[in-house]
């Protein structure tokens, strides 16, 4: 058989070049398009003002459709103008808040996100929250889709930001957060399929919010406090543990009820709502709580016809408790990866991880990989074993996947 990826093979190599010679040529074509593309938008920007006047609102789909072409070819000083002129003539023509600006707002948003201009980013992503405010109204449900694609937006930036400089894209995130919560509250149906979600968000951006501070403390300017408000509700409101702590487990108390309302009920689902409210408390230090939560999902279980497997399942895996990740799966691309590691711990009352070592007899880890290894299992907490009314240490062996550790 005719091996094509045998270099050696002077068919191989003639295929190998076709291919970048086409590869190359497609590039070239794809250039040149966009190049003819922006000529036939600058025209017809000229044809349309010369016909009906340089407020035409024919003039709209065009701007955007330039603007998006400048983005491609990585022209961003030509797009965010394109945008910025796309946007005022909506203004001019629907309103100073008119809905049709929109979209401008996002794209000049993205654009200054693509330069690394954070502030501006930031000023557009916030008009074109306080454009939807005004026309939907703060507490209007139509909101909640709007607020939840924001909160999607600013999760990208904070990601792509310096840990240590992306803290205004979180506070974004839970001022946000806070405002579907108030909208939640008022409006939903905790019997709807969605409901659970849309609050177990709201406890996750809570999570993140204390991870970060934890990791990174609060950001220090002089001369002004710093507040996790942008849209202009209790902008003195101090920003502490207990915060984030309450609102997150309202949070989760919402899930339960939601999920408790559920038709037809789900038991597992109940379970986990419950445990997950248990994990929330026993990482705050809320001991208390913790185990009332635990015992109720506790007795949940004991209904089940299959208790035993259940309870091993909910309380005897070791489940990591991570927020930004509930169900805690690998990626399944890590399967087949040769750096994992078996990793034998105890798991104490409080979900900490003590005597940590390695179980694998054939992996001999260098010093730096002991280090992160044990660094990666003492930052993160687990929930314990629970039974009688009691959480319980256990002894487990959990996978784990060496990183790579740079030269």
């Amino acid at each position: 058989m005719l091996n094509l990826f045998n270099i050696s093979n002077p068919t191989a190599v003639s295929f190998i070049r076709k291919v970048l010679v086409l590869f190359v040529i497609s590039q070239a074509t794809n250039a040149q398009d966009n190049n003819s593309n922006i000529e036939q938008y600058l025209e017809e920007i000229d044809r349309i003002e010369a016909t009906e006047g340089a407020y035409s609102a024919e003039l709209s789909d065009v701007l955007m459709s330039l603007g998006m072409s400048y983005q491609e070819k990585v022209d961003y000083e030509n797009a965010n103008l394109a945008f910025q002129r796309g946007m005022q003539l909506e203004k001019i023509n629907y309103g100073l808040f008119s809905l049709e600006q929109t979209p401008y707002l996002r794209e000049i948003a993205n654009n200054h996100r693509l330069l690394g201009d954070w502030e501006q980013s930031q000023k557009a992503i916030d008009q074109f929250y306080v454009v939807n405010e005004k026309n939907f109204g703060e507490k209007d449900p139509r909101m909640i889709p709007i607020i939840e694609s924001l909160l999607a937006w600013h999760a990208e930036s904070y990601n792509a930001r310096d840990p240590r400089d992306s803290f205004p894209s979180l506070a974004a995130m839970e001022t946000l957060a806070r405002k579907m919560h108030v909208i939640l509250d008022e409006s939903a149906d905790l019997s709807d399929p969605s409901t659970p979600e849309k609050y177990l968000n709201i406890g996750k951006i809570q999570y993140m919010l204390a991870r970060h501070i934890k990791d990174f403390g609060l950001p220090q300017e002089s001369g002004m406090s710093i507040t996790t408000e942008r849209y202009g509700t209790d902008r003195n409101a101090p920003l502490t543990s207990h915060n984030y702590y309450g609102r997150g487990s309202a949070a989760l108390q919402k899930v339960v009820k939601s999920v408790m309302e559920q038709k037809p009920p789900i038991l597992l689902d109940q379970i986990e709502a419950i445990a997950n409210l248990g994990d929330w408390y026993l990482i705050f230090g809320q001991s208390g709580s913790a185990t009332k939560a635990y015992s109720l999902a506790d007795e949940l279980i004991s209904s089940a016809s299959d208790a035993e497997e259940m309870r091993a399942k909910i309380f005897g895996a070791g489940k990591l408790i991570n927020f930004d990740n509930p169900n805690n799966e690998i990626p399944s691309d890590q399967n087949m990866n040769l750096n994992l590691v078996k990793v034998s711990m105890t798991i104490s009352r409080s979900g900490s991880a003590l005597d940590i070592n390695v179980k694998n007899e054939d992996k001999v880890l260098s010093d730096d990989e002991e280090l992160a290894l044990r660094k990666y299992f003492k930052k993160r907490r687990f929930r314990p074993s629970f039974s009688e009314g009691k959480t319980r240490s256990m002894n487990i062996v959990l996978p784990y996947y060496l990183p790579k550790i740079e030269a």
